[in-house]
């Protein structure tokens, strides 16, 4: 009787999860991974369409769980993330392609809080900026690729203007906030 029911479980755990495959229109692999009842599940893969691995990641009925990792096209790291249930959770870490940190900062319920940096491509810090409960409070610091201290802008306690930079020190773009958010 416990063989019969053993194989019979067996049975139904292969039968309810399928793996599905997806490919680019030139034949390389874009996605792989199990569904299991119509959701993603387990160890999900997906790819540039050059070949290269873009992001693997678990699921458990069907929303991202745990750690995934992302690479660049050139198969370096770009970002080392962490999920519970689809949202964001603990420290996020960020990297260049050329393999140096572009940027870390942490997650609570899905929200961006307390000291994010961010680096330049050759390493050096860029900026730094406090969050709290996922809205922008203020700009601490703000440097070029050499360390000149830069123009941050006027955000105080979540509404003014963040300036952004190249590595070279010059102004791209200057953003407006409201309330610790990004006005359009």
């Amino acid at each position: 009787m416990n063989r019969i029911l053993l194989v019979i479980i067996t049975l139904l755990t292969f039968t309810s999860c399928s793996l599905q495959k997806e490919y680019y229109e030139n034949g390389q692999l874009k996605k792989v991974g199990k569904l299991s009842n119509s959701m993603k599940t387990g160890t999900w893969k997906f790819y540039y369409e050059n070949g290269q691995l873009f992001q693997i990641g678990k699921f458990i009925g069907g929303e991202q769980t745990g750690e995934w990792k992302f690479y660049h096209e050139n198969g370096q790291l770009r970002q080392l993330q962490f999920f519970k249930k689809d949202a964001p959770i603990n420290e996020w870490k960020f990297y260049h392609d050329n393999g140096n940190k572009e940027g870390i900062g942490a997650f609570v319920n899905g929200k961006k809080i307390g000291e994010w940096k961010w680096y330049h491509t050759n390493g050096e810090l860029y900026t730094q900026r406090l969050w709290r409960k996922g809205k922008l409070i203020s700009i601490i610091s703000c440097f070029d690729g050499s360390g000149k201290k830069l123009d941050k802008g006027t955000l105080i306690n979540g509404d003014g203007t963040l300036n952004n930079y190249d590595i070279n020190g010059k102004l791209l773009e200057t953003f407006a906030y409201k309330k610790g958010e990004l006005v359009e």
